[in-house]
């Protein structure tokens, strides 16, 4: 009996001590990014915050298009996962394949032994994907992650095509309103 005591009181210890991190998880929140944007064609990087804090999915859903193969440039540290899983390499089963792929940045970072350079341990890595779109066209994406931040505004990125972006209306100039005369001048 004092054993089981103890073991109930330290899983109660345990599951309490992981209410803070459930407690402090934002909404969920999303942002998006238009398919040119992120597929490089503007000339600018797609930059995507990552925290160890919160998680991060990046839906390709409203493209249309099944991602089918992804790289970390660093995956000793973030963590990764998919709605369905990808295709092996050579694969070319049309069922396979995902729309979501789910980020989490690792606390600490795993030794895999991969030798990388002092550069690639640093605040940013990449994540390449390769998606399929309409008619079988392959497309391809590079995000550069930026680890270590502090709770991201956002807990999904959407993937949408350009004309799905919603832009924000042409600010229209005011002419500044004219001074009155005081009565005490005429």
């Amino acid at each position: 009996m004092k054993y089981s005591t103890s073991l109930v009181i330290g899983l109660a210890v345990l599951w309490c001590g992981a209410l803070p991190n459930t407690a402090i998880a934002s909404p969920l929140v999303r942002k998006q990014l238009s398919l040119s944007e992120a597929s490089g064609q503007t000339g600018v990087n797609a930059v995507v915050s990552l925290s160890p804090m919160q998680s991060l999915s990046i839906s390709f859903i409203k493209t249309g298009e099944v991602v089918k193969k992804v790289w970390l440039g660093n995956p000793s540290r973030v963590v990764m996962d998919y709605d369905s899983p990808l295709c092996k390499d050579a694969t070319k089963d049309a069922n396979c394949g995902a729309n979501v792929i789910y980020l989490r940045e690792l606390a600490q970072p795993l030794d895999l032994e991969m030798n990388l350079p002092a550069a690639a341990k640093g605040s940013l890595t990449s994540l390449t994907v390769i998606t399929t779109g309409a008619g079988g066209m392959k497309n391809l994406y590079q995000f550069q992650l930026a680890l270590g931040e502090s709770t991201p505004p956002y807990s999904v990125l959407e993937i949408v095509p350009d004309s799905q972006i919603r832009r924000l209306a042409p600010i229209t100039p005011v002419r500044p309103a004219e001074k009155t005369k005081l009565s005490s001048d005429s």
